[in-house]
């Protein structure tokens, strides 16, 4: 299966949740390391726009490319707990960070959730303390260059 992340491309190789632990997100508390991914290249960038502080900081970013064997278990969020009402918005929330924190602890590698902008489509959030982590792969990291458009509603 496959992940894409985006980030600045100072950041893009670092897989080690690091922006995650020092802020906190939706899915885990400030503190708890955790790679936040998407399904797809769109819902990255999506991901991406609903969370930038600035839109001047939308530049010099990359894309990156994951790649895990079929053979990894991937845990549903869905299979383990009821989403809260209103879950999605929030942009960070107790309870999910604790069935997260939870998770961890259990030995949990990569995690299942739905996009709180398209509840249709799945974020995966990659615990990279796991010992699987090595068979994480890089496929490619290449430049990611927003439409104009995009930035100027």
């Amino acid at each position: 299966m496959r992940f894409y992340r985006i980030a600045q491309k100072t950041f893009i190789n670092d897989l080690s949740g690091e922006g995650a632990r020092l802020f906190g997100g939706r899915w885990n508390h400030r503190g708890t390391p955790l790679l936040y991914t998407a399904e797809s290249r769109s819902l990255a960038t999506l991901e991406l726009l609903v969370h930038a502080q600035k839109l001047s900081a939308l530049s010099n970013l990359s894309i990156l490319t994951l790649e895990i064997p079929d053979k990894i278990k991937i845990d549903d969020i869905l299979k383990i707990t009821k989403l809260p009402q209103n879950w999605q918005k929030y942009t960070s929330h107790p309870e999910l960070q604790d069935t997260v924190s939870k998770w961890i602890e259990s030995d949990g590698f990569i995690l299942k959730v739905p996009s709180a902008i398209i509840k249709e489509e799945s974020n995966f959030l990659i615990n990279p303390r796991h010992k699987n982590m090595n068979m994480l792969k890089i496929i490619k990291t290449e430049d990611f260059i927003l439409d104009e458009r995009l930035l100027s509603k």
